[in-house]
């Protein structure tokens, strides 16, 4: 390091700390060619992207990794910038030196970790294709060839490939049967869909010896909403491990929804023993789940002071576990029609928490304190301009009552603002155009809602709508799958009631 550059390195850094990026970006990565110093090329590097220009980056670290052809970093950093810059094909080079430069016991965990690197590009095809080539000497080694499988199958995700992803699993698990990878790939193939992946699932299942597996499998299946093939594969796992405690929740609550209640109280029963045995180490969020439906099992049998007597119960630490047993509380008394008790609950705890009061208001309106319900939103909205479901319930409220309906959609238009995505606030905006006498502006929002989310209530919505427009087959449709999906939705029902359609 001469005089000479070492007064270039000073000035460039003066230079920025003058806010002159680009002048001392110019003379670090001056000093960096004439010094051939990797700190000095890296800096400059680091400079150019603080400064947001890619192009500057990319150059300096083009010209880094020039100079040191077997510095990993250099070559880290013009993949990382080529990628953020979206010049996928560029990529393909510094991700296969990226792939060389890792030793045999490392590869693997660089291999797993090109998906992220390539998430935010724009050209998934494109990207897809790159990676499939660097990892193409790879494909056959058995010791990289699953995890190499594995990842050209996530990136053909990405791609929407689904036929692709499937066939580089099954080509994971052939390369190697004790393989993690190929088998976690197929339980997202499942989730999107994917039958097939299922065989290798159950393949690897049947050699595995602890439960991770079979509890992830679990997941799934609930997600696939196949709830008996998980209350089996859950048996199977408390058999294997009585002392798994997750396992007994997730069976409990299953069975709680299945209407199973005798044997989701032994389970259910079984996750608290486990749970509290140390003290330690408590689930308090699961022990708090399992309780609760512990005491819905008991207010299903008309044991509404003992169900109320086992969430009084709970254990409490601090103000959040405090706060969710008593929305615990309220939640039961809402299930069983108690309104009043629930309401007189929550007044007595109130405080200045707005999410209570938005649930007292919604409990008001249950009990047809409309005017109560109507001052405690607007003193939600009045401490948080931004709560946007205030905002939506008074507007649907007056809307569903036929009141001042410019303000109702005021109101509605208001919440979307916030949250231009939900499906709820859009059915509400549906419901009031209906009361407004415009049927095809209300039948565009709620066919937008019901598309989103296929609930009940927007399905009596749509259904109603589509009734008044004389187009009854598609209305008794819509009612049908509503009731498919909640056959006790109260507006459903009362839509049914009202308007006594041939079902």
């Amino acid at each position: 390091m001469t005089g000479e550059l070492l007064y270039e390195i000073l000035l460039g850094e003066l230079n920025l700390r003058q806010g002159e990026a680009v002048a001392g970006f110019s003379l670090l990565l001056d000093a960096a060619r004439k010094s051939n110093d990797a700190q000095v090329y890296d800096r400059a590097v680091e400079i150019a992207l603080q400064a947001r220009s890619g192009d500057g980056a990319l150059m300096a670290a083009r010209a880094w990794s020039q100079a040191w052809p077997q510095d990993r970093k250099a070559n880290s950093q013009v993949l990382q910038i080529l990628l953020a810059l979206n010049q996928v094909p560029e990529s393909l080079e510094p991700l296969k030196k990226e792939l060389a430069f890792a030793s045999d016991l490392e590869r693997d965990n660089v291999i797993n970790l090109i998906p992220r690197h390539y998430a935010r590009v724009t050209d998934k095809k494109r990207a897809a294709s790159v990676v499939e080539l660097a990892l193409e000497p790879y494909l056959g080694k058995s010791n990289n060839a699953a995890s190499a499988w594995t990842t050209v199958g996530r990136m053909r995700v990405t791609n929407n490939d689904m036929a692709g992803a499937l066939d580089a699993a099954q080509k994971g698990q052939s390369a190697d049967i004790k393989a993690q990878g190929p088998v976690l790939l197929a339980l997202e193939l499942m989730t999107k869909k994917v039958p097939e992946a299922e065989a290798i699932v159950t393949q690897a299942l049947r050699r595995q010896e602890g439960t991770d597996l079979a509890m992830s499998y679990v997941r799934v299946l609930i997600e696939l909403e196949r709830y008996t093939d998980a209350s089996e594969q859950l048996q199977a796992i408390t058999r294997k491990d009585p002392k798994l405690a997750d396992a007994w929740l997730v069976l409990g609550s299953l069975q709680f929804e299945q209407g199973q209640d005798k044997q989701a109280e032994t389970s259910l029963a079984r996750y608290v023993a486990l749970a509290t045995q140390d003290a330690n180490n408590t689930n308090t969020r699961g022990l708090t789940q399992a309780q609760t439906r512990r005491a819905a099992l008991l207010a299903r049998q008309g044991k509404m002071d003992q169900a109320r007597q086992l969430i009084a119960q709970l254990p409490i630490h601090n103000a959040d576990e405090q706060r969710s047993r008593l929305l615990a509380e309220v939640q039961l008394l809402r299930d069983h029609n108690q309104w009043q008790a629930a309401f007189d609950l929550l007044a007595a705890n109130l405080g200045d928490d707005v999410d209570l009061m938005y649930e007292q208001a919604m409990l008001a309106e249950k009990l047809q304190r409309l005017d109560e319900m109507e001052k405690l939103l607007r003193a939600v909205i009045a401490r948080n301009p931004s709560y946007y479901n205030a905002y939506n319930a008074l507007g649907f409220s007056l809307a569903d009552r036929n009141m001042r309906l410019p303000e109702a959609k005021q109101l509605i238009i208001k919440a979307l603002t916030f949250a231009p995505d939900d499906p709820f606030i859009t059915d509400s905006l549906g419901w009031v155009e209906f009361r407004l006498g415009n049927l095809g502006s209300a039948l565009g929002y709620l066919q937008k809602a019901y598309k989103e989310r296929a609930d009940a209530e927007i399905a009596a919505h749509l259904g109603e709508v589509l009734w008044k427009m004389k187009r009854q087959d598609e209305a008794v449709q819509v009612w049908r799958e509503g009731l498919n999906t909640s056959p006790n939705n109260e507006t459903l029902q009362e839509t049914l009631q009202r308007l006594k359609p041939t079902l």
